[in-house]
């Protein structure tokens, strides 16, 4: 790949792990399994070891935003603990504060943008290899890879969609082998999030869609139509492929969500989700400021059940299968906010606005300015279909869906500071 920027022989070794680190938190993410947190450890690890180096360097008042969001985040986690727990209970909120350092440390030394490039690709590959080899090798009915079937088949997309934005973006910088690699690492996270029968995922992309498109066209307005006509072929190819599972599992969606309308039956998969979510709704609204509380909203789930005004499908489960919702009915609007804070903020980030990418103009590097779009854009994404996925999941109290979405920011945002950095005729990692 052609886009090495700046001299590789004078990389630093923090900026050597780091990459390393944007390699494998997409590279072995869905591999191995919890192959996300290896990445992560690598940064803690370098975090750690440079504390002295790092600590004292000036951060982007956007960064320490970021960093505080982190923190506020890891509150909102206390206060969503089950206590019944016991020391799990602190699992995620620990993850939110060992995030921090981790951030801090990575945008003073700054990986290589072409080693998390590389990284989706593997991890793409990696994700279809296992979902074609457990669904079709091994006669499963649906592919769950290293995790359950929802993480795994949304995050596969997430890949997918990550990887199709770089190909976009810099395409013009890649050899006709790597072209051809990473269109077919597309196709095959792609097919791992169809095998995975995970809906919500499907929803997400949707949602995703107008978001990418319309920074495409804004930017590249002579490669939008050559994406829409390529997106148009891999759905092709997917339906295609996967007729079969595509048209049972949205034949059962229609089913389940007829039969909860008329019957208000939620034994089923779509039925509980809503039949969880007029619950979240009408408890939230009684104590819309500051919610139930966990031990509360469990108590008032199984008073309201016993009392027949809900349906008893909804008892056994922790979550309420939507990330706001789950969020507002526990914690009210309070944490909602903080929820939101927490999605809105990296938009807000990484959108490439005019101001911002003009800063690029003024130096003659199409490939750097190319770069510097990709990284904003995946920026963008991530967020956006993680507000996707929490339409039919509550995606955060999972480890791959905190730690990939910690991480994956830390990376990319990192990064853009680098390249911008060289933009501006500096060095884009601290020696």
């Amino acid at each position: 790949m052609k886009f090495a920027f700046g001299n590789p022989a004078a990389l630093s070794w923090p900026v050597r792990l780091n990459s390393a680190a944007a390699f494998a938190v997409p590279g072995l993410a869905l591999w191995l399994a919890s192959g996300y947190s290896y990445g992560a450890v690598l940064l803690l690890i370098g975090a750690i070891v440079t504390l002295k180096r790092w600590v004292i360097e000036p951060q982007r008042s956007l960064t320490w935003w970021f960093a505080a969001c982190m923190f506020a985040m890891a509150m909102l986690w206390v206060a969503l603990a089950d206590p019944a727990e016991r020391m799990g209970q602190w699992d995620r909120p620990s993850k939110f504060i060992l995030a921090i350092p981790c951030l801090l440390y990575a945008t003073v030394f700054p990986p290589r943008p072409r080693a998390f490039v590389w990284g989706l690709i593997v991890g793409c590959l990696g994700a279809g290899a296992i979902a074609i080899w457990q669904v079709h090798g091994l006669g499963e009915w649906r592919a769950t890879g290293r995790t359950n079937a929802i993480q795994y088949g949304n995050l596969a997309l997430l890949l997918a969609v990550l990887l199709a934005v770089f190909l976009a973006a810099i395409h013009k910088q890649l050899h006709w082998g790597e072209k051809i690699l990473a269109v077919v690492a597309i196709v095959a996270g792609l097919d791992a999030s169809v095998l995975s029968a995970s809906r919500g995922g499907w929803l997400a992309l949707l949602v995703v869609l107008p978001f990418g498109l319309g920074l495409l066209y804004r930017y590249r307005a002579r490669l939008f139509w050559r994406v829409v006509v390529g997106l148009m072929i891999a759905v092709g190819l997917m339906s295609v492929i996967n007729r079969d599972m595509l048209s049972a599992r949205w034949d059962e969606m229609t089913s389940e969500i007829k039969v909860y309308d008329t019957k208000r039956d939620a034994n089923t998969s779509v039925g509980q989700r809503l039949e969880h979510w007029r619950f979240a709704v009408d408890a939230g609204m009684e104590k819309p400021l500051l919610g139930w509380g966990v031990a509360g909203y469990t108590a008032e789930k199984q008073k309201r059940v016993a009392e027949g005004k809900y349906q008893s499908a909804i008892i056994e489960y922790k979550f309420v299968h939507n990330e706001v919702l789950d969020v507002f009915v526990k914690t009210g609007f309070l944490g909602t906010g903080l929820l939101l804070w927490f999605y809105l903020l990296p938009i807000w980030m990484f959108w490439p606005t005019r101001e911002r990418m003009a800063l690029l103009d003024a130096g003659s590097n199409p490939p750097l300015r190319r770069m510097v779009l990709a990284v904003r854009m995946c920026g963008v994404c991530v967020p956006v279909l993680f507000i996707g996925f929490g339409f039919t999941q509550v995606f955060f109290a999972h480890n791959s869906g905190i730690m990939f979405y910690l991480f994956s920011l830390i990376l990319l945002w990192s990064m853009l500071i680098g390249l911008e950095r060289t933009a501006r005729g500096l060095s884009p990692a601290k020696a």
